[in-house]
């Protein structure tokens, strides 16, 4: 009886134990992650990222968190490393047990997290338009990584028509780093598109990743004398490029990424004076009525101006992870995935303000993006509203 007695009394600890564990859980706060660029010449995208998704981190534990727990939000720099965004990643899962990542805008980076995320089976939803991150051959998809806007092969081909259909060019030349996925993917994309579409790219001219002086590049494009010179690059190259092409006398229009969008890219022409007259894609149109309320609670919090569209990033990304989780009902990362895979309707702040992601390509379903113009004042203007769908 006593030997019953004690194992009775032994249940009830052990069940009282395993009861106040499961209590404790369901009080513990929800790890949502981010890799992204705190330091080195794209900091400023990486932190107003992360303002973003911590803004949108602390609005929605503000109304109660999800499942009815708040939300730990950790953030981590890759260093523009690859190495370092692996790193990042495994210390996310391994360590802070985050059942979501956000992550990264930089498709180098992201293409070496992919494998890494398949053997951790822990989702990561983020900006790298390189379509090789979600997909690394046809018909065959990444099951934990997940894109959030439009890939390199629509924004390329969103631009060639936008060329083709709007400024009424017949030539275009394609200056591309052929180191850097994120620039190549584009130039293919724009130059098929265009030549599919009866233009003619007169040049299409490789250079080595970390080139200063595009000069020799460039001397070749000017004979050809292009009514468009697109350049898919990141803010610095880009603004390099745009300076010496003026300084060579080469009239084209300029068109670009969405990385001449910021700042960073005027101040590498050398000025606005330069920069004027460029077109590049840009996620968003900050001027409409809808964003107010965001650009006012962005301020607010962090004492400053939001100037690139990556907050934006940062801030939906956030709300897709959180939606997924709360669709799931559980923080089990792999129904989490499963919830990231057919998030449908999810109200956002980027393209026409929906999100639904396609599960066969872990890309947005006919997501858009504008058509911006540096202007002579320094401001953006929006040109025209590009969707894929349309292509």
């Amino acid at each position: 009886m006593k030997r019953l007695i004690g194992l009775v009394l032994s249940l009830v600890l052990v069940g009282s134990l395993m009861a106040s564990v499961g209590a404790a859980a369901k009080d513990e706060p929800i790890v949502i992650g981010l890799i992204t660029a705190l330091t080195g010449p794209t900091s400023l995208w990486g932190t107003q990222e992360r303002n973003g998704a911590l803004l949108r981190a602390e609005e929605i534990n503000a109304a109660g968190g999800v499942l009815g727990r708040q939300i730990k939000f950790i953030a981590y720099d890759h260093k523009g490393s690859p190495a370092e965004g692996v790193n990042a990643y495994r210390k996310l899962v391994d360590q802070d047990r985050a059942c979501v990542v956000l992550g990264t805008h930089f498709s180098n980076i992201s293409l070496a997290i992919a494998p890494i995320a398949e053997q951790k089976r822990v989702p990561i939803l983020g900006q790298p338009m390189e379509p090789k991150v979600t997909m690394p051959a046809p018909g065959k998809v990444n099951r934990y990584s997940f894109l959030a806007q439009p890939s390199c092969i629509e924004q390329g081909q969103m631009m060639a028509r936008f060329a083709l259909e709007e400024l009424n060019a017949k030539t275009a030349a394609v200056l591309t780093d052929k180191a850097n996925s994120y620039s190549t993917s584009q130039a293919e994309a724009f130059r098929d598109y265009f030549q599919a579409h009866g233009g003619t790219v007169v040049a299409y001219i490789e250079y080595a990743g970390g080139t200063v002086d595009f000069k020799a590049q460039l001397t070749q494009i000017k004979p050809k004398d292009p009514d468009v010179l697109y350049l898919p690059q990141y803010a610095q190259a880009g603004g390099m490029q745009v300076k010496q092409a003026r300084e060579l006398g080469i009239d084209a229009v300029i068109l670009g990424s969405n990385s001449l969008s910021d700042p960073p890219f005027v101040n590498a022409c050398g000025g606005i004076e330069v920069a004027k007259g460029v077109h590049f894609m840009f996620n968003v149109d900050f001027s409409d009525p809808r964003f107010a309320s965001f650009l006012k609670n962005y301020e607010k919090r962090f004492g400053e101006p939001v100037v690139t569209y990556h907050t934006l990033f940062g801030y939906d990304d956030m709300t897709l992870a959180v939606t997924a989780i709360k669709n799931a009902g559980s923080t089990d990362p792999e129904k989490i995935r499963d919830a990231i895979e057919n998030l449908k309707d999810v109200p956002i702040l980027m393209g026409d303000g929906k999100f639904t992601m396609n599960p066969k390509t872990h890309r947005p379903v006919n997501m858009p993006s504008w058509v911006f113009r540096w202007e002579p004042d320094g401001t953006r203007k929006p040109i025209k509203l590009m969707y894929p769908a349309e292509l």
